[in-house]
């Protein structure tokens, strides 16, 4: 190798190294990396491939739950030998790299998140109560099962970033935005760039700052105007909803601190418009959501139990 390819491959080694205590501020430099030179993206992405493991590594959360199980670590240690022997073991990597899909699948617990990055500048911040896959031949192809994530996309146009969820599909423009799945209910939200939504049948184009809703049981679909600060807000604890039912905010709120909230059938008619705030504690934050909606609130064991104002169960 050339001696700025070695030096972009000690660098690739360094970052891949530091995966597991970088910091927010660490991130934000290691993506800025990623995206200063093409080769940067490549020399990190064969790294990660030759370790067998495309970047699945914690992500700084804010707030960050206080339940969170957090990410099993995977260390280097047996990196020896420097830029000359990463060099080698790349090689035998991709003269032996298998063509059929490798699927990986990253499953997070309710209030647990995780960040995966894809290695070619791309990176996914992770729910809690999430399932997603994605084939590390291809990783710009990736599948959403359940739950909700926030993906930070490196465009290019010749290999565009495609997500999935069940027979929905939204391909980047360069951008970031937001995808949640729960249920039959789908929907995507835009922070910055383009997205297209169904771009192999009629193709519907969102800028920053618009966000889609799908409820597949009832075949009805919803595009409205949002702040692109709020997108991926489960993040920062702030929580934007139009028109959304009461069921489903407490299952993301299930997800995003892994207790159990169940409304009583005389709430799931009811829908909120607005945004709320977390404060990062469920004994806080569950009775704030119940005197929003109009409900009364008591604990059931390890979870919360609401009911309609009025109602008095034991």
């Amino acid at each position: 190798m050339t001696r700025i390819a070695d030096q972009i491959a000690d660098q690739a080694i360094v970052w891949h190294l530091s995966q597991d205590s970088m910091d927010a501020h660490a991130w934000h430099r290691f993506v800025e990396w990623l995206e200063a030179d093409p080769r940067h993206a490549e020399a990190y992405d064969r790294i990660a491939l030759a370790d067998g493991l495309v970047g699945e590594t914690r992500a700084p959360s804010l707030p960050e739950p206080a339940n969170d199980r957090g990410v099993p670590g995977w260390r280097l240690g047996r990196w020896l030998g420097g830029a000359a022997a990463c060099a080698a073991a790349v090689a035998a990597v991709m003269v032996m790299q298998p063509s059929a899909p490798d699927i990986q699948t990253v499953q997070t617990a309710s209030g647990e998140t995780k960040q995966l990055v894809l290695g070619e500048g791309s990176r996914v911040e992770i729910s809690g109560g999430t399932r997603l896959s994605f084939d590390r031949n291809h990783p710009r192809q990736v599948t959403l099962e359940h739950g909700e994530a926030l993906f930070h996309v490196r465009h290019d146009a010749s290999d565009p970033f495609t997500v999935r969820s069940g027979a929905l599909e939204v391909q980047d423009v360069g951008t970031v935005f937001n995808i949640a799945r729960d249920g039959r209910r789908f929907s995507v939200a835009v922070a910055e760039g383009s997205v297209l939504f169904q771009p192999q049948a009629d193709a519907v184009t969102l800028v920053a700052g618009a966000a889609l809703a799908v409820d597949e049981e009832h075949q009805a679909l919803r595009v409205v105007k949002i702040d692109p600060g709020l997108v991926g807000g489960w993040r920062t604890g702030r929580l934007a909803y139009a028109g959304t039912p009461v069921p489903q905010i407490l299952r993301e709120i299930e997800r995003l601190y892994g207790t159990k909230v169940v409304a009583d059938h005389g709430l799931s008619a009811r829908r909120v418009t607005g945004m709320i705030t977390l404060s990062g504690e469920a004994r806080r934050d569950v009775p704030h959501i119940a005197s929003l909606i109009g409900a009364n609130w008591r604990v059931n064991g390890e979870g919360w139990v609401l009911t309609p104002v009025g109602e008095n169960r034991p």
